[in-house]
C-alpha cells in the first residue's frame, strides 16, 4: 500500500505492541483512545505492516456503526483474509465494504452446505445461529498459526457489549481464542472506557480479565512538526509552528482534528491558524452532535456535565451539590439525584468512571462545554 504522506509513523509503538503479543505473556491487548484519536490508523498503517513483515497474518474487523451484525462482520473479515495478499491489499481493494452475499470457504456444520455455497449476510439479525458460530470457530482454526500467530485487530469492540443479543457471539469468540492460545493473538480497541470495562472488567463477562489494558499514547510536538513539514512540501507555504502547537493543545491533541485545521488552511490561504481553529471547532461540534446531545439533557444533567468539564470532582460532596443547586437556582440536589444524573450521562456515553473518577468521556465535548459552546449567547 502506498503510504499516506500525512501519516505520522509510530514504529516504536508498533514494535512494542507486536513484541508484547508475539513474544510476551499476553494473548490479547485492549487499546483505548478517544474517537478519532488515531486508533484505526495505528492498527492499519503501523501495527499491521510491522506484523506482516515478520510473517504474521493480520485480520481486521471494525464494529463501529457497522451496517451488518457483528457475526457477519467477523465472518466477512475471516473469509476475505484467506485470499491472496496482506491487509494492505485488502485495504486498497476496499475489501471491508461488505457485499450482501459471502461465498463460503467450507461447509456450514450441520447443514451439508458445500464450500461453494453463499450466505446472505444481511439476514444475520438477532441471536447468532449456532451453526454459523461453529463455522466462525472453524474459520478461526484455519487461520490460526502456531509459531507466527495470526493477529486479530478488532476495532471498537465495545459495540459488542451494547446488545445482549451478542452474548453468545462474545462467548464463542472467547472459547475459540482460548483453544488456540499459541496460534491467535488479538488487539481489541475501544473509544469508551466504560464500554471496554463492560467487556473486560465485568466478572460476569466472557472476556473478564482476558486482555491487558493499555492506552494509545497521545501524540506530541513531533506529530505537529511532521504536519508542518508535509504542509510546506505540499503547499509551498509555511505554517506558524508555535500557533500549530497551541492549536493542537486546544484540540486536545487529536490528530484528526489538527488535519481538519490544516485542510482549511490548505484550501483557503486567507485563513490563519487562529481563524481556521475557530472554524474547525465549530465543525467538530456539528459533526459529533454536541449541540443535539446537550439539548437532550435535563437541567441537572447539564449542570453536572458542566461542573465536570470545568474540572470539579467528588460529585457527591456537599460542595459539588451545593454548586449545582446554586446554578439551578434552588437547593442542593440529593446525592441520589446526582447519581441518577451521572448514570444517565454514562449511558449516553458522555461521562464515565472507568478510571475511578467521574469525568467527561470525550475531551472535545468537555472543552466545548467549558468554552461556552452550549450557550451561543
Amino acid at each position: 500500500m502506498t503510504r499516506d504522506p500525512w501519516h505520522f509513523r509510530r514504529d516504536q509503538l508498533a514494535e512494542q505492541v507486536l513484541g508484547t503479543l508475539a513474544r510476551g505473556p499476553a494473548q490479547a491487548l485492549s487499546l483505548f483512545a478517544p474517537r478519532r484519536a488515531g486508533k484505526t490508523e495505528f492498527l492499519i498503517q503501523d501495527l499491521a505492516p510491522h506484523a506482516e513483515t515478520r510473517g504474521h497474518r493480520v485480520i481486521y474487523a471494525s464494529f463501529w456503526q457497522a451496517p451488518l451484525s457483528p457475526l457477519a462482520v467477523l465472518l466477512h473479515a475471516l473469509e476475505k483474509s484467506r485470499e491472496s495478499g496482506g491487509l494492505a491489499d485488502r485495504v486498497r481493494a476496499s475489501a471491508w465494504k461488505v457485499a450482501p452475499k459471502l461465498k463460503l470457504s467450507a461447509s456450514i456444520p450441520g447443514t451439508g452446505t458445500g464450500a461453494e455455497a453463499e450466505i446472505d449476510l444481511t439476514r444475520l439479525k438477532g441471536e447468532p445461529p449456532a451453526n454459523l458460530l461453529l463455522h466462525l470457530d472453524d474459520l478461526l482454526g484455519r487461520v490460526s498459526k502456531t509459531g507466527k500467530p495470526t493477529i486479530l485487530l478488532l476495532d471498537e469492540v465495545q459495540e459488542l457489549a451494547r446488545n445482549r443479543g451478542n452474548a453468545s457471539l462474545v462467548a464463542a469468540l472467547r472459547t475459540s481464542l482460548d483453544k488456540r492460545q499459541e496460534g491467535l493473538r488479538a488487539v481489541f480497541t475501544g473509544s469508551s472506557r466504560a464500554g471496554l470495562a463492560a467487556m473486560f472488567s465485568d466478572r460476569e463477562a466472557p472476556f473478564f480479565h482476558f486482555a491487558t489494558p493499555i492506552d494509545l499514547p497521545a501524540l506530541g510536538t513531533g506529530f505537529v512538526d511532521h504536519v508542518v513539514a508535509v504542509f510546506r512540501k505540499t503547499a509551498k507555504r509555511r505554517l506558524d509552528r508555535a500557533g500549530m502547537v497551541d492549536a493542537f493543545d486546544r484540540l486536545h491533541r487529536n490528530p484528526y482534528f489538527l488535519r481538519l485545521l490544516v485542510q482549511r488552511i490548505l484550501y483557503d490561504p486567507e485563513h490563519t491558524v487562529g481563524s481556521a481553529l475557530e472554524d474547525v471547532r465549530e465543525r467538530i461540534a456539528t459533526e459529533l452532535g454536541y449541540p443535539e446531545a446537550w439539548l437532550g439533557l435535563t437541567p441537572l444533567q447539564r449542570e453536572t456535565a458542566r461542573a465536570l468539564a470545568a474540572g470539579a470532582s467528588r460529585p457527591f460532596s456537599q460542595d459539588f451539590r451545593g454548586a449545582l443547586g446554586a446554578a439551578l437556582g434552588g437547593d442542593a440536589p440529593s446525592a441520589a439525584r446526582v447519581q441518577a444524573a451521572l448514570r444517565r450521562l454514562e449511558r449516553l456515553g458522555i461521562v464515565d468512571a472507568a478510571r475511578g473518577v467521574w469525568e467527561l468521556a470525550d475531551p472535545g465535548f468537555g472543552g466545548w462545554i467549558a468554552a461556552g459552546g452550549e450557550d451561543p449567547e
